[in-house]
């Protein structure tokens, strides 16, 4: 596993701190979500044109935890209410990951992004690909991270 590194205010490279990695992590994380957020999106638009309430043992026919019975049209408004919040959120995630990728759009490693997280590219493929060194991928990423970090915290996606 390749030691990462930042670069402290005057340049010098240092060994990232724990707290540094660990939202590294979560950002990549996120990033890596991206795509399925996307999906997401349009599974539930479809499961919003034509839904299919779960028969289950239980009365009110929701997992049997809910002794009210609910007619089956009161049980598809409810499930197209939880699929439309569902849509909500997600679109909401990834309008913030947005706003966070259009601030760093012009950032010199921001074509990282796209290879490593939405192409799923290995550091070798993305190192091959862009001519550099296996050391200089890892410094790309840490370089857009770090620029992201910030736009990250502010949109609330990661918070420490």
């Amino acid at each position: 596993m390749a030691k990462e590194y930042v670069k402290n205010w005057e340049g010098v490279e240092l060994m990232a701190t724990q707290e540094q990695k660990i939202i590294f992590r979560k950002m990549e994380e996120i990033l890596r979500n991206y795509p399925k957020y996307k999906k997401r999106i349009e599974v539930e638009i479809e499961n919003l044109k034509n839904p299919q309430i779960k028969k289950s043992c239980g009365p009110g026919g929701q997992g049997g935890s809910n002794y009210e019975f609910k007619s089956e049209m009161e049980q598809i408004e409810e499930l197209k209410q939880r699929i439309s919040n569902n849509i909500s959120r997600y679109r909401e995630i990834i309008f913030r990951i947005d706003e966070c990728l259009n601030m760093v759009q012009d950032h010199k490693d921001y074509s990282f992004i796209q290879m490593k997280y939405f192409d799923r590219m290995t550091y070798e493929e993305i190192a091959s690909q862009l001519d550099i060194s296996l050391k200089s991928t890892y410094g790309m990423r840490n370089r857009i991270l770090e620029a992201l970090e910030i736009h990250f915290k502010i949109q609330r996606l990661i918070e420490f």
